[in-house]
């Protein structure tokens, strides 16, 4: 059992991407990336983004929150090439956070449609996908299954919590909670993983 202090000298040197989703939770991101890096001093983070999570959060604030890379697609620059299998290789944790259903059925089915999906193909690393939907749709015979498959592919998928829904105005199940009990649960499983190879 490694002590506080222990996991912090370890966990630092990790490598995480988050990959976000289009969906309103978005906003929690920057949160998150500026936590890791106060609270964890984890600063070897780069963000995968989608088209749709675009339309909900400016990527200024996602770059300002990180020192590492937003991605949103193939190529972030003219004279810096970004593919999935860089961004894959270098990776010993991805949390998508938000993960919407659409999400949950492109990666079940194998579909690699945009930079995200295509990098989860490529990883090797633990993955830990948290969905953000409304009630109905999270109980969804369609999700369900999607969320078996992905479960039995060896992803880990955190059930979501209660929360007030944007869409109903109703508290009903869907949303991620506190994210901070869900991140380091997956840093401890990365630090754990065969495959992880830690930088001082």
């Amino acid at each position: 059992m490694l002590t506080a202090e222990q996991f912090s000298a370890k966990a630092r040197a990790l490598k995480v991407v988050i990959g976000v989703c289009g969906s309103v939770s978005a906003v929690a991101v920057p949160h998150l990336a500026m936590w890791l890096k106060a609270s964890l001093e984890i600063t070897n983070v780069d963000i995968i983004v989608t088209a749709a999570a675009r339309e909900l959060i400016g990527l200024p604030i996602l770059e300002a929150s990180i020192d590492g890379r937003v991605v949103t697609d193939w190529r972030t620059s003219a004279d810096d090439r970004v593919t999935h299998v860089t961004i894959a290789e270098r990776a010993d944790l991805v949390v998508v956070l938000p993960a919407t259903a659409n999400f949950l059925a492109k990666a079940a089915h194998g579909i690699a449609d945009d930079i995200l999906t295509t990098t989860i193909l490529a990883v090797t690393c633990p993955v830990v996908i948290v969905p953000v939907m409304n009630e109905a749709m999270w109980k969804n015979k369609a999700v369900q299954r999607n969320v078996a498959t992905l479960r039995d592919d060896g992803y880990d998928v955190v059930p979501p919590k209660a929360g007030l829904s944007l869409a109903t105005g109703r508290w009903e199940l869907g949303s991620m909670g506190d994210f901070r009990p869900i991140v380091v649960a997956a840093l401890t499983k990365a630090l754990s993983a065969p495959g992880t190879t830690l930088t001082e």
